[in-house]
Parts: C-alpha cells; sequence; structure tokens
C-alpha cells in the first residue's frame, strides 16, 4: 500500500459516528405500523434540524443481477409503499421496472437513527404520476419534458437552448395536467423495514418488521 493508502487508513481509523442526540428510542412504545414509526421518525429529524432529511439511497439491481445505487429523495409514503421517481428511460427507471425489487435506506446521523426498506417494485397509476409532475418546480418539468437524463452530455448549448425558458417549454405541452412522457413514480413496498438506534453505550436498537397475513409481526435484531 502507498503512504498515501497507509495516511487515509489512519485517518479513516480516528473518525467516529457522531453521538446521538435527542431521545433514545424504546421499542416497547413502536407502534404496530411500521410507516407511522418511519413518519414519526422523520417530523423528528425534520424537528432537530437534519439536513435534507428526506434524502435517502435507492439500491436498485440489473437485469444480470448486478446492484446499483444512488441518492435521491422520498416523493411520497402511504400505508402500502415508498414512492420515489424515475424516468423510464434511464437507468434507474429501467431497472426499477425490469428487476421489480429495491431497497431503500435513509440515514439521520445526529440522531444516530436508520431506516431500511426492501420490497417489490410496481409503477404508480397515470393520476398520481401527473399529481407529482405537477408539484415540481417549472424548472424540473422543463428538464424532465427534455428528458436526457444519464445520457452523454455532448452539447452544452443544444440543452441550454432545448430548455430555455421553462414556461415556454411547459406552454407547448399545453393546459391541463402535464406529465413527461417517461416520467413516473415507483413505489417500493413496505412489507419489510428495519429501525436501527444507536445508543451512547452501544446498546443499539435493531427493530425489524415483516408484514404478514394479520398485519405486522416484529423482532428485536442483535446489533
Amino acid at each position: 500500500m502507498s503512504s498515501g493508502g497507509a495516511d487515509l487508513r489512519h485517518f479513516l481509523a480516528g473518525l467516529a459516528w457522531p453521538e446521538p442526540q435527542g431521545p433514545l428510542f424504546d421499542p416497547d412504545t413502536a407502534p404496530a405500523d411500521p410507516v407511522e414509526l418511519f413518519v414519526r421518525w422523520l417530523r423528528e429529524a425534520v424537528d432537530r434540524g437534519a439536513p435534507a432529511p428526506h434524502v435517502m439511497t435507492l439500491a436498485t439491481v440489473d437485469a444480470a443481477g448486478r446492484p446499483d445505487a444512488r441518492v435521491t429523495v422520498l416523493e411520497d409514503v402511504d400505508d402500502a409503499a415508498f414512492w420515489v421517481a424515475a424516468s423510464e428511460s434511464s437507468p434507474k427507471g429501467k431497472q426499477l421496472g425490469r428487476v421489480p425489487v429495491a431497497a431503500l435506506v435513509f440515514h439521520w446521523p445526529l440522531q444516530g437513527r436508520q431506516v431500511r426498506v426492501r420490497g417489490t417494485v410496481r409503477p404508480a397509476g397515470e393520476a398520481r404520476t401527473a399529481a407529482a409532475f405537477e408539484r415540481l418546480s417549472a424548472h424540473e418539468r422543463a428538464e424532465l419534458l427534455v428528458d436526457r437524463q444519464s445520457g452523454p452530455l455532448h452539447d452544452e448549448e443544444w440543452l441550454s437552448n432545448a430548455l430555455g425558458d421553462p414556461t415556454e417549454l411547459l406552454e407547448l405541452e399545453g393546459a391541463g395536467p402535464a406529465a413527461a412522457p417517461t416520467w413516473r413514480l415507483w413505489g417500493v413496498d413496505a412489507g419489510r423495514m428495519e429501525f436501527f438506534q444507536a445508543a451512547r453505550d452501544g446498546h443499539h436498537v435493531r427493530l425489524r418488521y415483516s408484514r404478514d397475513e394479520s398485519g405486522y409481526a416484529t423482532e428485536l435484531l442483535r446489533p
């Protein structure tokens, strides 16, 4: 290993997780519904000033079985699924559509908390996708209407001209609920979720929910 590599190894060894701030999680007080617990933790992260608490890691699998991951944002959550956005023509959208399984990780380091979700994937209906599209800014919608995400950028001037004034591009779409042809929401099933709470004394808590015929079963896991 080069001297630079050795220095980096020692540098990394000196780093540590931040001490959890705020009240710790008592699994005995956990609700029967994991989505309810997730929303509670998300709101607590917001209240305590966590940066971008809606940001998460989305892991997918391609047709050859190779994993892929990227940081994205949560668009919505309900009793059945966590909803993310992706163009069907992007690598992310292709993987979600062709191999419909995914995993999510939310990490709020100041609270010492992580939430993991793993499940099957399904596309949202047209009405839900259109409503989500309308909530985007004009510039975001214009970029999606051009729809060149993750493609090679050979001509920056062409992209700038294509986007132009976002309002002009959107006006070309006409009145009514517009939506980019390939952009949609994808729901990751909330059938299995895990909540991790770090503790100052090292006695971390891991609570897993698994959906069964009667609702959700819970179990504590070793840290």
